[in-house]
């Protein structure tokens, strides 16, 4: 069995690869030995929809549909990592899954034929969340995206152990793209289920609202969340829109910028472009609740305006944030 733990890795085996600076890891699922961590990243609390069988597209709509899937959230890693040479996806995932076992973890899905885990549309996974400029510390995603068209079928397993501390969740994806030598990459993803705080976030009420504006002429919401890498507005961002809503109505006549930020993680345009659609996505849901949306003024500004370092997760979750300005 060639698994090993942090600590115990032969990385230099891979010529002219290194592990990227601050990596490691997970300290119980590991990495196959003599592989080389490309990227890595994790988020304090995440969800995830894994598929646990095929994944079918529906034809009116073009939606990937899951059957079954495994559904939960958590602190969320993410790790990619390329095999040392001769190294198949087969060997990565035959020892994975052997080791996983070893270990007290529960097979809940697996299909070890490439074709087939194709022709499943089991890809998907793996591509989405390696597309995602929050996934990766800084992004990178040229070296670190798997795309899903079919010129690399993969191999795709899901396990699960109890622990006392709640469940962990373990979904890889190995394919067979190598080159100049070097192994295939595979995508490591590793849960640890947890429930998300609900405290952490303090909803401006109208009051506090109104009050910010006329002292700085601009508010930051925290409270405004949306689905990873997309700009659709959670259900729980509600409770924060409407207090919004609140403070408009009460004062008609004020036009304001909606504006959204992003931390630094990712390529500027991709954050711009997501930036400005969150910041469409809040004008809008504001004037479904009946303010005229010639008041609203939609902007984008990415990562140009921090409120604190990037450098630490604390920092950027600061930085992710939707602001409305007064005009």
């Amino acid at each position: 069995m060639l698994l090993a733990l942090a600590g115990g890795v032969a990385a230099q085996q891979v010529k002219e690869l290194t592990d990227k600076p601050g990596g490691h890891a997970h300290e119980v699922v590991g990495r196959y030995a003599g592989s080389v961590l490309l990227n890595y990243g994790q988020q304090e609390y995440e969800e995830i929809e894994a598929p646990l069988g095929p994944v079918r597209m529906d034809a009116r709509t073009r939606q990937l549909l899951m059957d079954k899937s495994l559904k939960a959230g958590g602190k969320l890693f993410h790790y990619l990592y390329r095999a040392p040479g001769q190294h198949s996806s087969l060997q990565v995932y035959r020892n994975y899954e052997q080791a996983l076992k070893a270990k007290g973890f529960t097979i809940l899905y697996g299909c070890d034929q490439p074709q087939l885990c194709q022709q499943q549309r089991l890809p998907y996974y793996a591509s989405k969340w390696t597309d995602a400029s929050s996934t990766f510390a800084g992004g990178n995603r040229s070296t670190s995206y798997m795309d899903d068209n079919g010129n690399y079928p993969p191999r795709y397993l899901v396990a699960s152990r109890e622990t006392p501390q709640g469940s962990l969740y373990v979904t890889l994806t190995t394919r067979d793209d190598s080159y100049g030598g070097l192994g295939g990459r595979y995508y490591l993803q590793v849960l640890e289920a947890q429930k998300m705080r609900t405290d952490a976030v303090q909803i401006l009420d109208a009051k506090a609202i109104s009050s910010e504006l006329q002292q700085t002429g601009k508010v930051a919401f925290y409270g405004i969340e949306f689905d990873t890498d997309s700009a659709s507005i959670r259900t729980g961002s509600l409770p924060q829109l409407q207090q919004m809503v609140s403070v408009l109505k009460a004062q008609g006549q004020l036009k304001v910028f909606i504006v959204g930020h992003t931390d630094n993680t990712g390529a500027y345009e991709h954050n711009r472009a997501l930036s400005q659609r969150r910041a469409q996505s809040v004008a809008d849901a504001l004037g479904a609740q009946g303010i005229d949306k010639a008041r609203l003024q939609a902007v984008g500004v990415a990562n140009v305006a921090p409120v604190a370092s990037n450098d630490s997760d604390d920092g950027r979750a600061r930085n992710r944030r939707v602001e409305m300005v007064a005009q």
